[in-house]
């Protein structure tokens, strides 16, 4: 049986097949087509399949990784949306928070536009109040005509947000049932279904979000299965989300809200998988690709999930993997600001035109071109054709940096490097020393096209003792969409006090959890034996206005059990702000329920793959100074194979580099194991 995972990039789009039975894994990657995105794919999945023989007929499962629900928000692309809300809250959208998180200072600081304009936005008399208790029934005849109107004006996808619909969702079932009967063909997305959890603003930009959202993702999904049918492949089709799990096709059409920050969790996905399989446990992630740098910590093979991220400066609150992400790539342009400060990033060169050195019309430098000129990138190896590219690529360095610097070529190509370096610690440390960890008692893990290149020094910096490098690091997030289970996530919001809550009410909660989590793995065909339900309680002290997760036993609980909770709380309180109030009043906010199909993994100890690349030296510039360089394929370094920094090692997609002093060591999974040599 063959799966096969397609993660398509801003840059790249990378394609993995495997045979499940055997464990069996290849790799390909392609350059992505951001204007005709299935184009790209279609070009990936032919590739992989023509150069290893495999019939597309023989693909049983398909599991897709997309940036386009970011992509379409950004583009604003569908404008047909409309609002139904509860009188008097019209205009959540346009009030949302107050809070600034770039500069509370900033009074001038501009916000998103709200993705639905005021006109389409529309007010129902009804009322529930936060205890689920109707205080003004749902005048229907109020839909019925709002119904009309959105007919009128040819509205596709409607979103519903009562006030207090997580307490009590009758109302806005009720106007989703007029809709489906008044107007069939209109695509709605009611919170109750979304995310029926309290916080207005958050709630309903979710929504509107997943509403927006929804023609969109049918015509993608149509396109895409129609595609695959012209290339003869008939197989399972599935979507990565945000919660580093995977959803079918169907139940993305209903909820592609889900899919919105998925495009860098596959790679966390895998780097957790390849920890868990050498023993380590604490790693933090460091995935480089052509556009941006993904990071995020990992502790006791644990990964860690947020419900307070966003889409363009739009806030969602559905769980996802809690990550930081900056414009940092191999394609991050360089420049010099007004100041005469260089910066790099966060403009992108991309695919198109993409760097200098690729020649295909680049014009601006960025850091593939500085890791070129000072010998990192090597011409005779890379994937690109890079034969010609250097006297055009130290040109452009030149002309954009070096002279408006004042310094030589190579001084203002390693100053690239030193400035994306210093913005991808900050992010690193983001993850890290600002959430209560120390980074030294983590190993790095890099990935993406870039990250082998920088992470060496990286770590370095950070004092980081080890540093992991997976075998087809530049196709790594690939590899974690064929490891991926299934996963839905439920929730339930009800504010209760210690005194308040007792175990018979927190039972009978998470048995209607666990119930939902059950429905939904089997509309996704999950046997019984492959489902795993997880429980999480929001907590808080009374008062603040965000919680912490706290997980919880999957039995009967005890009031033992509610001490436990409260006792985890604090430690987790501490961990995260360095302190914690043991006599302060404890707050039971949401009660989760993620449910987990597991599917069978191929065993990539088996992986393997060859390219055929001589051994060469050459010379690389570090710290200024020029060293004699062993250019190595890493498909000839055998398990147990020591090699002494300084060294390039290539391979398809990716150039890993083991900096002066550092060494690094082949594993049985052909991961690089690098040591900085640091003694924490």
């Amino acid at each position: 049986m063959f799966r096969i995972g397609i993660d398509t990039g801003g840059t790249n789009t990378d394609v993995v097949l495997t045979n499940v039975k055997t464990g069996k894994i290849y790799y390909t990657k392609t350059p992505s087509t951001p204007k005709e995105l299935l184009k790209g794919i279609n070009t990936g999945i032919n590739k992989i399949v023509g150069e290893y023989g495999v019939k597309p007929q023989e693909i049983e499962e398909l599991i897709y990784g997309t940036t386009i629900v970011v992509n379409m928000i950004a583009q604003k692309l569908n404008e047909a949306t409309a609002l139904i809300t509860t009188r008097g809250f019209r205009d959540v959208l346009e009030i949302g928070r107050a809070y600034r998180s770039e500069n509370i200072y900033d009074i001038n600081m501009d916000k998103p536009e709200p993705l639905i304009k005021r006109n389409l936005r529309f007010e129902v008399s009804e009322r529930i109040n936060f205890l689920g208790q109707e205080l003004e029934p749902l005048n229907e005849n109020e839909v019925i005509e709002i119904v009309s109107k959105l007919k009128e004006k040819k509205i596709r996808a409607v979103a519903v947000c009562l006030m207090h619909s997580y307490a009590n969702p009758a109302h806005e079932i009720k106007i989703k049932e007029i809709i489906n009967r008044e107007w069939p063909e209109a695509y709605v997305s009611i919170s109750a279904d979304i995310n029926p959890q309290f916080r207005e603003y958050e709630r309903t930009s979710t929504t509107v979000i997943n509403a927006f959202m929804m023609p969109s993702m049918a015509s993608h999904l149509v396109d895409f299965k129609n595609q695959m049918d012209n290339s003869q492949i008939d197989a399972k089709y599935y979507m990565m989300q945000g919660n580093a799990g995977i959803m079918t096709f169907d139940t993305a059409l209903t909820k592609p809200v889900s899919v919105s920050d998925s495009g860098p969790i596959a790679g966390i996905i895998a780097a957790n998988y390849i920890s868990k399989l050498i023993d380590e446990k604490n790693i933090i992630t460091f995935d480089m690709g052509g556009t941006s740098t993904d990071v995020a910590l990992i502790q006791d093979n644990v990964m860690k999930f947020t419900t307070d991220s966003h889409i363009e400066g739009y806030p969602i609150s559905i769980p996802t993997v809690d990550l930081n992400f900056i414009g940092a790539g191999g394609g991050s342009i360089a420049w010099v600001d007004g100041g005469g400060a260089l910066k790099v990033g966060p403009l992108s060169a991309g695919a198109e035109p993409g760097p200098v050195c690729y020649g295909k019309g680049g014009e601006k430098p960025t850091v593939t071109d500085a890791n070129l000129v000072t010998g990192r990138i090597r011409p005779e190896i890379f994937e690109e054709n890079l034969d010609n590219a250097m006297e055009k690529t130290e040109n452009a360095i030149s002309k954009y940096i070096a002279a408006p610097l004042g310094i030589d070529t190579i001084k203002a190509a390693e100053g690239i490097i030193d400035v994306v370096n210093s913005n991808m610690i900050r992010a690193i440390k983001f993850v890290s020393v600002q959430k209560g960890y120390d980074p030294r008692e983590f190993t790095l893990v890099a990935f993406g096209g870039a990250g082998g290149l920088h992470a060496g020094k990286l770590a370095e910096e950070l004092e980081i003792p080890k540093v992991i490098v997976p075998y087809s690091p530049g196709t790594f997030s690939a590899v974690g969409l064929v490891l991926s289970d299934i996963k839905c996530d439920y929730v339930h919001s009800k504010l209760m006090t210690k005194e308040q809550i007792s175990p018979e009410i927190l039972n009978d909660m998470y048995i209607k959890l666990d119930k939902q989590g059950n429905d939904g793995l089997e509309k996704q065909n999950v046997s019984e034996e492959n489902k795993l339900l997880i429980r999480t309680c929001d907590m808080r002290y009374f008062g603040q206005a965000f919680e912490i997760s706290v997980p919880l036993p999957r039995k009967a609980l005890t009031e033992k059990d509610i001490d436990d909770m409260i006792e985890s709380f604090h430690n987790l309180h501490e961990q995260a702000y360095g302190h914690c109030m043991k006599e302060d009043p404890i707050e039971f906010v949401n009660y989760r329920v993620s449910a987990i199909g597991t599917i069978v993994k191929p065993d990539i100890k088996k992986s393997s793959q060859v390219n055929k690349i001589e051994k060469r030296l050459g010379t690389a510039i570090f710290e200024g100074r020029e060293h004699n360089v062993p250019i190595i394929n890493r498909d000839s370094l055998s398990a147990g194979e020591t090699i002494e920094g300084p060294a390039i090692i290539a391979e398809m997609g990716a150039t890993v580099v083991v900096y002066p002093n550092h060494t690094a060591k082949i594993d049985d999974m052909k991961n690089i194991i690098m040591h900085t040599n640091i003694n924490v």
